[in-house]
């Protein structure tokens, strides 16, 4: 029992070690290095599967594909199988092969390599096979790591998308009376609208508040040259409908943000 100098000059340590500290900087997550190399991009031709050169993290343990790394399928049955990169830290091995199965795709060994010496299997690729051909699953999605400063973009993307105010195009139905589609129910119950009237009087409404009373309707007081008006509006599959309160009053904007 005692210490280990890890990043010293002269420092000997374990993979184990170097594994662990890649794990934790990986975020935990098991995968193929998004956006380096070629990540391990895939073609079929001639029931050869060709993989393209990429970088793989196996609970920190690195494995670097080469490009052209090839592994045939042969359609010899009907069945769903995955081309798989398994990693074994029980004999210190890593490899690329088939696990197939009649009626539906194989279940995979998944030993938390962190904790315990096993077998991991990651998915480089999915595909079935019939006795004359072979099809890739193009629908299957394999795991990926994105680095933190892709991972923070997409989080602002992502924020700024959730909560910036989107501007509703409004059709008028006839004088006072506007509607705006393409929306729903979640939508609406997580946002306020805000409604123009003649480009001056901007009216807060809680989307939550359509969804109070049976009908999916609610009513908004405003005021609009000295005098009260109320606002009617109702939701109704996929449509919301304004009604002003005064013929002359128009709608010109229609916010939402949630």
């Amino acid at each position: 029992m005692g210490i280990q100098k890890v990043t010293f000059e002269g420092g000997n340590v374990t993979s184990k070690v170097d594994s662990d500290l890649y794990h934790y900087l990986f975020s935990s997550d098991v995968g193929i290095l998004k956006g380096l190399k070629s990540e391990c991009a895939f073609t079929l031709a001639n029931n050869t599967i060709t993989f393209g050169d990429g970088y793989i993290s196996v609970y920190g343990r690195i494995i670097y594909v080469e490009s052209q790394t090839t592994i045939g399928v042969t359609p010899d049955s009907s069945k769903y199988g995955y081309v798989v990169l398994g990693v074994n830290t029980s004999d210190n091995s890593a490899s690329i092969y088939l696990k197939e199965q009649v009626g539906s795709y194989p279940s995979l060994s998944l030993t938390n390599l962190l904790t315990t010496d096993g077998l991991y299997e990651i998915v480089l690729c999915a595909y079935s096979k019939t006795t004359t051909s072979v099809t890739l699953n193009a629908s299957y999605t394999r795991k990926l790591i994105t680095n933190d400063k892709t991972r923070v973009s997409e989080l602002e993307t992502s924020i700024l998308n959730r909560y910036y105010p989107v501007r509703k195009t409004v059709s008028k139905i006839q004088n006072g009376i506007y509607q705006f589609s393409g929306t729903n129910s979640t939508e609406l119950s997580q946002s306020f609208i805000y409604v123009t009237i003649n480009n001056t009087v901007v009216i807060t409404i809680p989307g939550e508040a359509l969804f109070i009373f049976v009908g999916s309707n609610t009513s908004v007081a405003y005021r609009y040259a000295n005098s009260d008006y109320t606002l009617g509006v109702v939701y109704e599959n996929g449509i919301v409908t304004f009604s002003c309160g005064s013929t002359i009053h128009n709608i010109t904007s229609v916010f939402v943000k949630k």
